[in-house]
């Protein structure tokens, strides 16, 4: 019988051509989300072997989802298929419980393989970010986003991109006070007293770029 693959991304055009590309091979995609707290809904609803994710998605995202579906499924199977080919996306995923990482750059194959390895009860990381990320543990240099627990780089992410309070409490279906203690405690923790600080903590880390 098939493997069944539940897909999520907010883009039809991407999860068509993942679609394609997974049937073509002989896999199910038993449903299809276009975000997160959907991801959620029809994982519960369907129980699929293999979840692909993608990170940006409208409302609580893909770091999120994954969270939510690991919280009530410990054995699911998670690939995040994400635009973002820098290293501490790739860590919070893995350490959030994904079980592999794709780039969309990546060629169709590297996703094939991704999926093929978690299905056997594996783990993959495309080649380039396995070696950047192996270089980072031996790095003499801190990052401070380590710091944060996975809400909290939520948070830190949305207000880097310009999000305000009231639009992250709605995103991630918080209260208002509870995104702004949130805000208060990132800030301590990465030792900045500004939003500008923060921004600037966040373009050099490669989790936003630089505004015009």
């Amino acid at each position: 019988m098939a493997q069944k693959i539940l897909l999520a991304d907010d883009h039809a055009v991407v999860r068509s051509g993942l679609r394609t590309l997974l049937e073509n091979v002989g896999y199910q995609i038993i449903a299809e989300a276009e975000n997160g707290e959907r991801a959620c809904i029809l994982w519960q609803e369907h129980h699929p072997d293999l979840g692909i994710l993608d990170l940006d998605m409208p409302g609580i995202g893909g770091l999120e989802s994954l969270n939510r579906i690991i919280a009530r499924d410990a054995n699911a199977r998670l690939i995040i298929f994400s635009m973002h080919n820098d290293n501490i996306y790739a860590a919070r995923a893995m350490q959030a419980g994904a079980k592999g990482y794709v780039v969309k750059t990546d060629a169709p194959e590297v996703l094939l393989e991704a999926v093929k390895q978690v299905l056997r009860g594996g783990r993959y990381i495309g080649h380039e970010l396995a070696q950047h990320l192996a270089m980072d543990r031996f790095s003499p240099t801190e990052n401070p986003l380590e710091k944060l627990s996975p809400r909290e780089f939520e948070v830190f992410r949305r207000i880097a991109e310009g999000v305000s309070l009231s639009g992250i409490a709605e995103q991630l279906h918080i209260g208002y006070k509870t995104a702004a203690n949130i805000q208060t405690q990132v800030r301590q923790k990465l030792n900045v007293q500004t939003t500008g600080q923060l921004v600037h903590l966040a373009i050099r880390f490669g989790i936003t770029q630089q505004r015009d």
